[in-house]
């Protein structure tokens, strides 16, 4: 018998004997070594979490906590379909195009689908970026500025809020430059948006938006109320 380093209580493990003095071979119980597995797994888990870079707001964003109104429940499933099929090593060909009105809840399905990713698999790398900060953060690196995460080379990356941004020639040639990137790497997106196909194609250029077409399936979060001010109440 040997007493636990960990918990303290006795446990049965067998003697190793070195040097003339009798060691025990296992310091620790299995409880307490299951349990030090399982608190380096969550500490691997919160290191990938970090460098998926989702702003501290959208911390709470489960799918538990996804409250679905009739017009949402849809999109609900849909997403949560998605990220169970890629986590079981399906080959997905298409990302998610989340559109909807302003506060319907497409970023907190977006980050859901990250957590459930990140959290189950270790061999998945993700970013998310919010476009328009993500522009600014590129602009402000041509002076002084610190350089945005480059996307390249991600399993899955999150375009939120594609089309706030500034309506410019130099927005729309760096975001072609992501889009088909992500095309010819094979690697899948999760866009959110508020507009519709027309006006999207009208802010990124067609060339961006027909990419999108390809690498992105289409789904409608509508939802009456907006979903921050639903929070709020």
């Amino acid at each position: 018998m040997a007493k636990c380093l960990g918990c303290g209580r006795e446990f049965a493990t067998e003697q190793v004997v070195l040097l003339g003095q009798t060691f025990p071979a296992e310091r620790y119980c299995d409880v307490c070594r299951e349990g030090e597995i399982v608190e380096d797994e969550q500490r691997q888990a919160d290191i990938r979490w970090t460098r998926v870079r989702v702003p501290s707001a959208y911390d709470g964003c489960t799918f538990e906590t996804f409250e679905p109104v009739p017009d949402t429940r849809n999109a609900l499933a849909v997403c949560k379909q998605w990220a169970k099929e890629l986590r079981a090593g399906t080959d997905l060909r298409q990302g998610l195009l989340l559109r909807g009105n302003p506060g319907a809840g497409k970023t907190h399905l977006a980050v859901a689908i990250l957590r459930e990713i990140i959290w189950s698999d270790q061999r998945k790398t993700a970013l998310f970026l919010n476009v328009p900060a993500w522009l600014n953060a590129l602009r402000e690196s041509y002076g002084d500025g610190e350089p945005p995460p480059n996307p390249s080379g991600y399993d899955l990356v999150v375009l939120d809020d594609l089309g706030a941004e500034d309506w410019s020639s130099w927005a729309r040639d760096r975001i072609y430059n992501l889009v088909n990137q992500r095309e010819q790497q094979r690697s899948l997106v999760i866009v959110t948006t508020n507009h519709e196909w027309p006006d999207l194609a009208g802010r990124v250029g067609g060339p961006t938006a027909s990419r999108l077409r390809r690498l992105a399936r289409e789904v409608h979060v509508d939802a009456r109320d907006d979903f921050r001010a639903r929070d709020a109440a």
